[in-house]
């Protein structure tokens, strides 16, 4: 960056208002976090009498669980391209209107097959959502703020853990079943028209936004020249980068849904206790995950170094809870192990999402992260039923715990084969020839 560009971005910087953390990351942190309540409370629906009513067992609800991530697959890929071609607030509203309704309409179900209908259906809406958020994302901060801006916006994944549990619980005890799909629908619709009054697709087209700060955002972006050569979707989504973050957030998910799918029995397996003291307890990691969210995402804008700091995450997650089996026999020791694992459990997310926002062509952007996103979240279908396979077939526990290791350790070693932007690679980028900039 040349003199003259490094004292206009100062310059601009020092006119930064904080306007768009208030009207962009606040909202739609707030809206996705509805977002994971919605998608999860079917666990507390299930002990608040849901099977009971329908007359379904355990099996079935599970199914419903399972339809859900069916739907969320579909609309990955397709989400980020009409994120990218089409207004992108009024695609996040829209879809935030529909998951509300479809979530309070579950409230309603009456058999088994309105329940399967309802939760695809909600996947189905809440699948294009998060790859819309990341486009949106991506065009309101500079590469600089990104992964600071997405730790931020990611404190809705811890938050929504520790949240839930207590809300839901207050929710059953008040009412029942229905009414907690009900309550806990009813917020995406009020927050989609908060997104909607106070939130803008992109710097150009909002009104409230200072010019100062609007070139600050834009010149603080990568340009052409420093991006991967790719000019469509199909070489953006089949780009080997791009396969192998796809890759990466597989093995990563594997482990992680793995991690908080059985957070309650690896709590009560290591403490003994009972289930109110487990319920408290397994809070703890999600404690610790919004401190280490927060904190990676600011260090990895600090030294820009992205890559590095996903590759020692996703390790030092697998460490941990390796090191907490390891001390099963020791209660204080292996809680506190699982709880500093927890640290590390969603830490990675922010600056995992800045490589594909600062490499591709910003109308690639949205396509790309709907395939790494499509891809990994195939991890969420093979992590629980992994772990509970291999603990069934060994008769271990701990076995389980160890595949969750294993696949973390995976998704480290892949990750430093991830190249990023640094120098602009201008050669050879045509099709099939394009790289990611070292």
């Amino acid at each position: 960056m040349s003199h003259e560009t490094t004292s206009s971005f100062a310059n601009a910087a020092a006119h930064i208002t904080n306007k768009r953390w208030t009207r962009i990351l606040i909202p739609l942190l707030f809206l996705y976090m509805i977002n994971f309540i919605d998608r999860n409370n079917i666990g507390f629906a299930v002990i608040g009498g849901m099977n009971q009513e329908l007359g379904i067992d355990n099996a079935e609800a599970g199914l419903a669980g399972g339809l859900f991530y069916l739907g969320y697959l579909v609309l990955q890929i397709p989400g980020g391209i009409l994120a990218e071609r089409y207004d992108v607030k009024r695609l996040v509203v829209g879809l935030a209107i529909a998951w509300g309704v479809l979530a309070t309409a579950t409230g309603l179900a009456q058999d088994l097959t309105q329940l399967l209908v309802l939760r695809f259906l909600l996947g189905l809406a809440e699948g294009a959502v998060w790859p819309a958020i990341l486009v949106m994302l991506a065009r309101w901060f500079t590469d600089r703020e990104r992964s600071t801006a997405n730790s931020i916006w990611l404190v809705c994944l811890p938050a929504s853990f520790v949240i839930m549990g207590p809300v839901s619980g207050l929710i059953l005890e008040a009412t029942d079943w229905r009414w907690l799909f009900i309550i806990e629908g009813i917020p995406a619709i009020l927050f989609a028209l908060v997104v909607l009054a106070v939130s803008a697709a992109k710097p150009q087209t909002a009104p409230w936004l200072p010019a100062a700060e609007r070139d600050h955002i834009l010149s603080g972006q990568a340009s052409a020249s420093e991006r991967v050569k790719v000019t469509g979707y199909r070489q953006a989504i089949l780009h080997p980068q791009v396969l192998l973050l796809s890759a990466v957030y597989l093995f990563w998910l594997l482990g992680a849904v793995g991690f908080f799918t059985w957070v309650p029995a690896i709590m009560q397996q290591v403490s003994s206790a009972g289930l109110t003291g487990t319920g408290y307890l397994s809070a703890l990691p999600y404690v610790a995950a919004l401190i280490g969210l927060l904190l990676v995402g600011r260090f990895a804008d600090r030294t820009q170094r992205r890559k590095l700091f996903v590759g020692v995450d996703l390790a030092c997650f697998a460490l941990f809870l390796l090191i907490a089996t390891l001390f099963s026999g020791n209660t204080i020791a292996a809680l506190t192990f699982i709880v500093i694992s927890g640290f590390f459990l969603f830490a990675m997310h922010a600056p995992f999402w800045s490589i594909p926002m600062e490499v591709l062509p910003p109308h690639l952007v949205g396509a790309a992260i709907g395939m790494i996103s499509l891809i990994g979240n195939i991890g969420s279908f093979i992590g629980p039923y992994l772990m509970g396979y291999v603990q069934n077939a060994t008769g271990s526990f701990t076995a389980g715990i160890y595949v969750l290791v294993a696949s973390l350790a995976i998704a480290a070693v892949l990750t430093f084969f991830v190249r990023e932007r640094g120098t602009t690679a201008t050669a050879g980028a045509g099709a099939g020839g394009a790289v990611f900039a070292a």
